[in-house]
């Protein structure tokens, strides 16, 4: 299997619950993959279908890395996947980094 970084995004993380479909430039077609770096401030997320809030969601502070792909779970429709996934701010707005893998 050969794997590809296949774009790099970024995403301002606010007051707002978003989806990686709000990064610039967005979520690739191809995708099944990615990986995901805090750059600045705290954010929570989720993948369950639920908004997180600034005090409900998996933590992530400035610093950390988070990484979804294909590869440990195959025959899954992945785009749906990485469209469910929302993040939001803790207290001050928050830089994502995003590197896409198909």
């Amino acid at each position: 299997m050969s794997v590809n970084c296949i774009d790099y995004s970024v995403m301002t993380v606010s007051n707002a619950a978003l989806s990686l479909t709000s990064a610039t430039p967005t979520l690739p077609d191809r995708a099944r993959g990615c990986l995901i770096t805090v750059e600045t401030d705290q954010v929570r997320w989720r993948a369950d279908g639920t908004a997180p809030t600034n005090t409900e969601g998996h933590l992530l502070e400035a610093g950390d890395v988070l990484s979804f792909n294909s590869w440990d779970a195959p025959g899954q429709n992945w785009r749906s996947i990485l469209k469910a996934i929302l993040f939001i701010r803790v207290t001050n707005d928050a830089k994502l980094k995003i590197s896409w893998f198909d």
